[in-house]
């Protein structure tokens, strides 16, 4: 999806851990969440499935309560979808300063995906590609599978060690060549 903000701006939500985008759920819905949440922890069951099943129906009601909010980081104007999934518009009263409201609470201690992907039968400028938040977006695209793979594992290991990782996927033509996910629960 792609938002045109009056101001000229762009917002553009076709992947995941945006800085200009937020889920918000009602004050009036949080505590019912919060006890489905306890509800699925004590009372799912004790099999596998009945804690997927909780699990599941914990995943479609966060859905169900769900609004998304974004913002443009032109002028900061904010986007609420409101009940009908319509976006409304709401511009600050103060001029814009670059503050990205939305952005995480953990500031830059918010964990990560790193991807890297190279396909000898990509058409375009480059053949590779690595996507992850803390990557300019001119230091993205390689035309060279060593460099890439250079520059995936420098940054790997770098996020790795400051415990902002969340995951990491490389492929080179469709293989996987190495493949990392945080192995305990993100709670903070």
């Amino acid at each position: 999806m792609k938002i045109k903000c009056e101001c000229g701006g762009v917002i553009v939500d076709q992947t995941d851990f945006l800085p200009y985008k937020a889920h918000m759920i009602s004050d009036q819905d949080w505590f019912d969440f919060l006890d489905a949440v306890d509800y699925a922890i004590e009372k799912s069951g004790p099999t596998s499935k009945e804690k997927e099943s909780s699990l599941m129906g914990i995943r479609r009601l966060a859905i169900k309560l769900t609004r998304f909010i974004y913002q443009c980081a032109s002028c900061g104007r904010l986007f609420i979808e409101n009940e009908n999934h319509e976006l409304e518009t709401f511009i600050k009263q103060e001029p814009y300063e670059g503050k990205q409201i939305l952005a995480s609470a953990l500031g830059e201690n918010w964990k990560r995906t790193l991807i890297g992907d190279w396909q000898e039968s990509r058409n375009g400028t480059f053949k590779g590609y690595l996507w992850c938040m803390d990557v300019k977006s001119d230091e993205c695209g390689f035309d060279n599978w060593k460099q890439l793979e250079d520059k995936y594992y420098s940054i790997f290991h770098e996020l790795k060690s400051k415990d902002v990782l969340r995951s990491a996927l490389l492929k080179k033509n469709y293989e996987v060549i190495h493949s990392w996910i945080e192995d305990k629960p993100i709670l903070y």
